[in-house]
């Protein structure tokens, strides 16, 4: 692996662990991190030799988390009167699409759901019988699951 991908790497696990101690601790996914994953990842594409075919995909693979979610959140408005998600998990997700590219982001976004329904099935089996109107009261910081998701998705894109 070249130097420049290890590096791309290493600062986007960087950022992830910020964002995740950051959406723990005040429920906020700083846009800053959002920029430096897109950034970094820009910078990579656009010093490599990876070709235009990446770009597009990188590119498709924004726009698809983009769409998704916001439909998704459009939905959850129309059916429980609020979002459901969070607009700093919109942008953290889309910016992990420039990093995976459009085959990947679906599986990012799949991942994503299924950890954030374990953790809060996890949060109500623990409170016991008003476990559930807990959960469903508060919102779940999402970094955790969207970090989480991005390595299982990153680790499955290098052996398919």
């Amino acid at each position: 692996m070249e130097v420049a991908r290890v590096l791309e790497i290493a600062v986007i696990a960087v950022t992830l662990a910020v964002c995740v101690v950051t959406d723990m601790r005040r429920r906020v996914i700083p846009n800053r991190c959002v920029a430096i994953v897109a950034v970094v990842r820009g910078a990579f594409l656009l010093t490599s030799s990876c070709g235009g075919e990446t770009c597009a995909s990188a590119c498709i693979g924004a726009v698809e988390a983009i769409a998704v979610l916001m439909i998704s959140a459009g939905v959850s408005r129309a059916v429980f009167g609020r979002p459901g998600i969070g607009g700093g998990d919109v942008k953290l997700v889309s910016a992990l699409g420039l990093c995976l590219g459009a085959v990947w982001t679906p599986v990012l976004i799949a991942l994503t759901s299924v950890f954030i329904v374990a953790a809060q099935c996890g949060q109500a089996i623990r409170h016991g019988r008003t476990g559930w109107c807990r959960v469903l009261e508060r919102a779940a910081p999402a970094a955790p699951a969207i970090a989480l998701a991005a390595m299982v998705t990153c680790g499955l894109s290098l052996y398919m």
